[in-house]
Protein backbone atom coordinates (compact mmCIF):
# COMPACT_ATOMS: atom_id res chain seq x y z
CA UNK A 1 0.00 0.00 0.00
CA UNK A 2 0.90 4.24 -0.51
CA UNK A 3 0.74 6.77 1.72
CA UNK A 4 -2.47 7.78 -0.14
CA UNK A 5 -4.02 4.34 0.92
CA UNK A 6 -2.95 4.90 4.02
CA UNK A 7 -4.37 8.13 4.38
CA UNK A 8 -8.07 7.41 3.03
CA UNK A 9 -7.66 4.11 5.53
CA UNK A 10 -7.27 6.67 8.19
CA UNK A 11 -9.17 8.92 7.13
CA UNK A 12 -12.18 6.47 7.33
CA UNK A 13 -11.28 4.36 10.59
CA UNK A 14 -10.59 7.27 12.97
CA UNK A 15 -14.22 7.97 14.15
CA UNK A 16 -14.80 4.01 14.64
CA UNK A 17 -14.31 1.68 18.17
CA UNK A 18 -11.00 -0.29 17.99
CA UNK A 19 -12.96 -3.67 16.98
CA UNK A 20 -14.72 -1.60 14.03
CA UNK A 21 -11.56 0.08 12.97
CA UNK A 22 -9.26 -2.77 12.64
CA UNK A 23 -11.94 -4.48 10.20
CA UNK A 24 -13.02 -2.24 8.50
CA UNK A 25 -8.98 -1.13 7.98
CA UNK A 26 -8.97 -4.48 6.83
CA UNK A 27 -11.25 -4.88 4.54
CA UNK A 28 -10.90 -1.84 2.73
CA UNK A 29 -7.21 -2.63 2.35
CA UNK A 30 -7.88 -5.82 0.55
CA UNK A 31 -10.89 -4.54 -1.81
CA UNK A 32 -8.16 -0.99 -2.72
CA UNK A 33 -5.79 -3.49 -3.48
CA UNK A 34 -8.06 -5.88 -5.58
CA UNK A 35 -9.69 -2.84 -7.39
CA UNK A 36 -5.65 -1.27 -8.37
CA UNK A 37 -4.62 -4.89 -8.97
CA UNK A 38 -7.94 -5.22 -11.43
CA UNK A 39 -7.47 -2.05 -13.23
CA UNK A 40 -3.62 -2.68 -13.79
CA UNK A 41 -3.83 -5.80 -15.09
CA UNK A 42 -6.87 -4.76 -17.61
CA UNK A 43 -3.91 -1.97 -19.27
CA UNK A 44 -6.52 0.80 -18.25
CA UNK A 45 -3.95 2.97 -15.89
CA UNK A 46 -0.62 2.98 -14.61
CA UNK A 47 -0.63 1.62 -10.54
CA UNK A 48 -0.78 5.39 -9.07
CA UNK A 49 -3.63 6.10 -11.23
CA UNK A 50 -5.53 2.65 -10.40
CA UNK A 51 -5.00 3.80 -6.60
CA UNK A 52 -6.30 7.35 -6.89
CA UNK A 53 -9.50 5.73 -9.46
CA UNK A 54 -10.04 3.68 -6.82
CA UNK A 55 -9.91 5.84 -4.19
CA UNK A 56 -12.63 8.37 -6.22
CA UNK A 57 -14.70 5.23 -6.82
CA UNK A 58 -14.90 3.96 -3.10
CA UNK A 59 -15.81 7.99 -2.02
CA UNK A 60 -15.72 10.46 0.95
CA UNK A 61 -14.01 8.69 3.68
CA UNK A 62 -16.76 10.12 6.42
CA UNK A 63 -19.81 8.67 4.37
CA UNK A 64 -18.31 5.15 3.97
CA UNK A 65 -16.94 5.15 7.95
CA UNK A 66 -21.09 5.87 8.59
CA UNK A 67 -22.27 3.61 6.49
CA UNK A 68 -20.29 0.74 7.57
CA UNK A 69 -20.57 1.51 11.24
CA UNK A 70 -24.77 2.48 10.49
CA UNK A 71 -24.78 5.60 11.55
CA UNK A 72 -26.27 8.13 8.70
CA UNK A 73 -25.14 11.15 8.29
CA UNK A 74 -28.44 13.27 7.92
CA UNK A 75 -29.91 16.35 9.05
CA UNK A 76 -33.58 15.80 7.14
CA UNK A 77 -31.83 13.24 5.32
CA UNK A 78 -27.90 12.01 4.20
CA UNK A 79 -27.12 14.34 0.70
CA UNK A 80 -26.55 17.39 2.70
CA UNK A 81 -25.29 16.17 5.95
CA UNK A 82 -21.43 17.04 5.62
CA UNK A 83 -22.02 20.28 3.50
CA UNK A 84 -24.56 21.66 5.60
CA UNK A 85 -21.85 20.93 8.89
CA UNK A 86 -18.81 21.93 7.19
CA UNK A 87 -20.55 25.26 6.04
CA UNK A 88 -21.42 25.48 9.87
CA UNK A 89 -18.51 24.90 11.74
CA UNK A 90 -16.76 27.13 9.31
CA UNK A 91 -19.10 30.52 9.67
CA UNK A 92 -18.98 29.50 13.08
CA UNK A 93 -15.60 29.80 13.83
CA UNK A 94 -15.39 33.17 13.00
CA UNK A 95 -18.78 35.18 12.08
CA UNK A 96 -19.64 35.36 16.21
CA UNK A 97 -15.93 36.19 17.41
CA UNK A 98 -15.49 39.22 14.57
CA UNK A 99 -19.42 40.68 15.54
CA UNK A 100 -18.43 40.13 19.19
CA UNK A 101 -15.29 42.02 18.34
CA UNK A 102 -16.62 44.32 16.68
CA UNK A 103 -19.60 45.26 19.09
CA UNK A 104 -16.58 45.54 22.29
CA UNK A 105 -15.19 48.03 19.70
CA UNK A 106 -17.95 50.15 19.13
CA UNK A 107 -18.57 50.27 22.89
CA UNK A 108 -15.00 51.19 23.87
CA UNK A 109 -14.91 53.68 21.09
CA UNK A 110 -18.52 54.61 23.20
CA UNK A 111 -16.80 55.21 26.29
CA UNK A 112 -18.55 51.99 28.12
CA UNK A 113 -18.20 50.71 31.20
CA UNK A 114 -17.72 47.04 32.47
CA UNK A 115 -20.90 46.27 31.21
CA UNK A 116 -19.22 45.73 27.74
CA UNK A 117 -18.09 42.18 28.46
CA UNK A 118 -21.75 41.02 28.95
CA UNK A 119 -22.74 42.94 25.98
CA UNK A 120 -20.48 41.41 23.93
CA UNK A 121 -20.75 37.65 25.49
CA UNK A 122 -24.95 38.04 24.85
CA UNK A 123 -24.07 39.04 21.19
CA UNK A 124 -21.99 36.10 20.26
CA UNK A 125 -23.99 33.69 21.74
CA UNK A 126 -26.96 35.21 20.22
CA UNK A 127 -25.18 35.50 16.53
CA UNK A 128 -24.06 32.24 17.07
CA UNK A 129 -27.67 30.71 17.69
CA UNK A 130 -29.40 32.37 15.09
CA UNK A 131 -26.30 31.67 12.76
CA UNK A 132 -27.16 27.69 13.49
CA UNK A 133 -30.67 28.16 13.20
CA UNK A 134 -31.14 29.98 9.96
CA UNK A 135 -28.35 27.70 8.00
CA UNK A 136 -30.51 24.70 9.33
CA UNK A 137 -33.62 25.77 8.06
CA UNK A 138 -31.87 26.44 4.66
CA UNK A 139 -30.80 23.72 4.85
CA UNK A 140 -33.53 21.67 5.75
CA UNK A 141 -35.45 23.25 2.98
CA UNK A 142 -33.20 22.65 0.10
CA UNK A 143 -33.31 18.66 1.39
CA UNK A 144 -37.56 19.11 1.36
CA UNK A 145 -37.48 20.13 -2.15
CA UNK A 146 -34.54 18.52 -3.37
CA UNK A 147 -35.20 16.58 -6.63
CA UNK A 148 -31.66 15.25 -6.71
CA UNK A 149 -30.16 17.27 -9.73
CA UNK A 150 -27.61 18.54 -7.38
CA UNK A 151 -25.42 15.03 -7.34
CA UNK A 152 -23.74 12.89 -4.94
CA UNK A 153 -21.96 14.15 -1.71
CA UNK A 154 -19.26 13.46 -2.96
CA UNK A 155 -20.08 15.63 -5.84
CA UNK A 156 -21.36 18.81 -3.19
CA UNK A 157 -18.20 18.75 -1.35
CA UNK A 158 -16.11 18.56 -4.28
CA UNK A 159 -14.30 15.85 -2.44
CA UNK A 160 -10.91 13.94 -3.90
CA UNK A 161 -7.73 12.19 -2.15
CA UNK A 162 -6.13 14.91 -2.29
CA UNK A 163 -7.96 16.42 0.61
CA UNK A 164 -7.32 12.98 2.89
CA UNK A 165 -5.57 14.26 6.29
CA UNK A 166 -1.65 13.41 6.78
CA UNK A 167 -0.90 10.60 8.79
CA UNK A 168 -0.56 11.75 12.77
CA UNK A 169 3.16 10.52 12.37
CA UNK A 170 3.55 12.93 9.47
CA UNK A 171 2.15 15.85 11.42
CA UNK A 172 4.24 15.33 14.40
CA UNK A 173 7.23 17.14 13.12
CA UNK A 174 5.07 20.52 11.97
CA UNK A 175 3.68 20.11 16.05
CA UNK A 176 7.12 20.24 17.61
CA UNK A 177 7.79 23.73 15.71
CA UNK A 178 4.74 24.67 17.22
CA UNK A 179 5.22 23.34 20.91
CA UNK A 180 8.57 25.05 20.77
CA UNK A 181 7.43 28.53 19.42
CA UNK A 182 4.49 28.84 21.82
CA UNK A 183 6.66 27.84 25.08
CA UNK A 184 9.02 30.47 24.46
CA UNK A 185 6.34 32.92 23.59
CA UNK A 186 5.10 31.63 27.04
CA UNK A 187 8.24 32.09 28.57
CA UNK A 188 8.91 35.54 27.15
CA UNK A 189 5.44 36.56 28.67
CA UNK A 190 5.79 34.96 32.39
CA UNK A 191 9.26 37.26 32.09
CA UNK A 192 7.26 40.25 30.92
CA UNK A 193 5.44 40.01 34.10
CA UNK A 194 8.24 39.62 36.18
CA UNK A 195 10.39 42.56 34.35
CA UNK A 196 7.61 45.19 34.16
CA UNK A 197 7.80 45.14 37.80
CA UNK A 198 10.75 46.90 38.03
CA UNK A 199 9.59 49.81 36.08
CA UNK A 200 12.01 50.40 33.28
CA UNK A 201 10.03 52.75 31.43
CA UNK A 202 11.33 55.07 28.61
CA UNK A 203 10.19 58.48 28.14
CA UNK A 204 11.83 61.16 26.47
CA UNK A 205 15.38 59.12 26.43
CA UNK A 206 14.96 59.36 29.98
CA UNK A 207 14.80 56.07 31.93
CA UNK A 208 11.95 56.26 34.99
CA UNK A 209 11.87 53.52 37.32
CA UNK A 210 8.06 53.01 37.71
CA UNK A 211 5.97 50.04 37.49
CA UNK A 212 4.13 48.91 34.02
CA UNK A 213 0.82 47.29 35.63
CA UNK A 214 -0.77 48.55 38.76
CA UNK A 215 1.36 46.76 42.23
CA UNK A 216 -2.60 46.04 43.55
CA UNK A 217 -2.72 43.55 40.52
CA UNK A 218 -0.47 41.06 42.19
CA UNK A 219 -3.28 40.44 45.02
CA UNK A 220 -4.65 38.22 42.66
CA UNK A 221 -4.84 39.33 38.84
CA UNK A 222 -1.06 38.93 38.15
CA UNK A 223 -0.88 35.40 39.96
CA UNK A 224 -3.83 34.33 38.10
CA UNK A 225 -2.12 35.45 34.76
CA UNK A 226 0.82 33.10 35.46
CA UNK A 227 -1.78 30.19 36.40
CA UNK A 228 -2.99 30.59 32.78
CA UNK A 229 0.38 30.90 31.26
CA UNK A 230 1.30 27.10 32.95
CA UNK A 231 -1.96 25.98 31.61
CA UNK A 232 -1.23 27.31 28.00
CA UNK A 233 2.25 25.85 28.26
CA UNK A 234 0.53 22.63 29.83
CA UNK A 235 -2.23 22.65 26.63
CA UNK A 236 0.73 22.77 24.27
CA UNK A 237 2.16 19.82 25.30
CA UNK A 238 -0.93 18.17 25.40
CA UNK A 239 -1.62 19.15 21.72
CA UNK A 240 2.33 17.71 20.75
CA UNK A 241 1.15 14.33 22.44
CA UNK A 242 -2.82 14.23 21.16
CA UNK A 243 -3.19 16.53 17.96
CA UNK A 244 -6.07 18.90 17.75
CA UNK A 245 -9.95 17.31 18.09
CA UNK A 246 -12.74 19.51 18.93
CA UNK A 247 -12.45 18.98 22.55
CA UNK A 248 -8.68 20.64 22.53
CA UNK A 249 -10.50 23.62 19.87
CA UNK A 250 -12.80 24.26 23.14
CA UNK A 251 -10.52 24.53 25.55
CA UNK A 252 -8.26 26.43 23.68
CA UNK A 253 -11.40 29.13 23.31
CA UNK A 254 -11.68 28.89 26.80
CA UNK A 255 -8.04 29.62 27.83
CA UNK A 256 -8.04 32.88 25.40
CA UNK A 257 -11.57 33.83 26.64
CA UNK A 258 -10.20 33.86 30.20
CA UNK A 259 -7.29 35.87 29.30
CA UNK A 260 -9.03 38.30 26.93
CA UNK A 261 -12.29 39.05 29.36
CA UNK A 262 -10.03 40.02 32.04
CA UNK A 263 -7.54 41.95 30.50
CA UNK A 264 -9.88 43.77 28.43
CA UNK A 265 -12.22 44.97 31.73
CA UNK A 266 -9.22 45.50 33.61
CA UNK A 267 -8.11 48.23 30.84
CA UNK A 268 -11.50 49.65 30.43
CA UNK A 269 -12.18 50.19 34.11
CA UNK A 270 -8.57 51.91 34.51
CA UNK A 271 -7.40 48.77 36.96
CA UNK A 272 -4.27 47.33 34.37
CA UNK A 273 -2.22 50.07 34.34
CA UNK A 274 -0.19 51.72 37.44
CA UNK A 275 -1.62 55.35 38.41
CA UNK A 276 2.48 56.13 38.07
CA UNK A 277 2.77 55.07 34.82
CA UNK A 278 -0.47 56.99 33.68
CA UNK A 279 1.02 59.81 35.26
CA UNK A 280 4.16 59.67 33.56
CA UNK A 281 3.29 59.38 29.78
CA UNK A 282 -0.22 61.17 30.27
CA UNK A 283 1.55 64.94 29.74
CA UNK A 284 2.64 63.38 26.40
CA UNK A 285 -0.84 62.54 25.31
CA UNK A 286 -3.66 64.24 23.99
CA UNK A 287 -7.27 62.84 24.29
CA UNK A 288 -7.36 61.56 20.90
CA UNK A 289 -3.93 60.01 20.99
CA UNK A 290 -5.36 57.96 24.48
CA UNK A 291 -8.52 57.23 22.86
CA UNK A 292 -6.73 55.86 19.75
CA UNK A 293 -4.09 53.95 21.83
CA UNK A 294 -6.49 52.29 23.88
CA UNK A 295 -8.94 51.32 20.70
CA UNK A 296 -5.73 49.67 19.09
CA UNK A 297 -5.11 48.07 22.83
CA UNK A 298 -8.40 46.42 23.23
CA UNK A 299 -8.80 45.50 19.75
CA UNK A 300 -5.91 44.11 19.42
CA UNK A 301 -5.92 41.68 22.41
CA UNK A 302 -9.62 40.66 21.02
CA UNK A 303 -8.04 39.92 17.86
CA UNK A 304 -5.12 38.13 18.67
CA UNK A 305 -7.40 35.94 20.99
CA UNK A 306 -10.15 35.40 18.66
CA UNK A 307 -7.64 34.68 15.51
CA UNK A 308 -5.94 32.05 18.13
CA UNK A 309 -9.33 30.73 19.00
CA UNK A 310 -10.07 30.40 15.23
CA UNK A 311 -6.54 28.99 14.48
CA UNK A 312 -7.78 25.95 16.85
CA UNK A 313 -11.54 25.33 15.41
CA UNK A 314 -10.02 25.35 11.70
CA UNK A 315 -7.67 22.71 12.80
CA UNK A 316 -9.85 20.70 14.66
CA UNK A 317 -12.22 20.80 11.58
CA UNK A 318 -10.01 19.66 9.19
CA UNK A 319 -9.00 16.66 11.07
CA UNK A 320 -5.58 17.64 13.13
CA UNK A 321 -2.52 20.19 12.79
CA UNK A 322 -0.94 22.45 10.10
CA UNK A 323 -1.26 20.19 7.22
CA UNK A 324 -3.86 18.37 7.38
CA UNK A 325 -6.15 19.13 4.05
CA UNK A 326 -3.89 20.18 1.09
CA UNK A 327 -4.83 21.50 -2.01
CA UNK A 328 -5.21 19.57 -5.60
CA UNK A 329 -1.85 19.44 -6.94
CA UNK A 330 0.42 20.60 -3.87
CA UNK A 331 2.10 17.22 -3.59
CA UNK A 332 2.41 13.79 -5.44
CA UNK A 333 1.76 10.03 -4.06
CA UNK A 334 4.93 8.91 -2.48
CA UNK A 335 4.99 5.34 -2.53
CA UNK A 336 5.92 3.38 0.48
CA UNK A 337 5.92 0.04 2.29
CA UNK A 338 3.80 -0.90 4.84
Amino acid sequence: MTELTDRYLFAATRSLPQMQREELSRDLAERIADTIDARVESGASTPETAERDALVELGHPAVLAASYSDRPLMLIGPRYFLVWRRLLIFLESFVPATVAAATALGLVLAGGGWEIIGTVVSTGLAVAVHLAFWLTLVFALIERYDTGAVGSTDKLLGWTPDQLPQLPEVRRPHRRGDLIASLVWLAIAAAFLVWQQFGIVWIGGERSAVPLLAPELWSFWLPYLFVLIALEAAFAVWIYRSDWNWANAIVNVVLNAAFAIPVIWLFVEGMLLSPEFVALVDPHLDADAVRVLSVLFVGGVAAVCTWDSIDGIVKAARGGGRGTLDFPGNRSPRRTSV
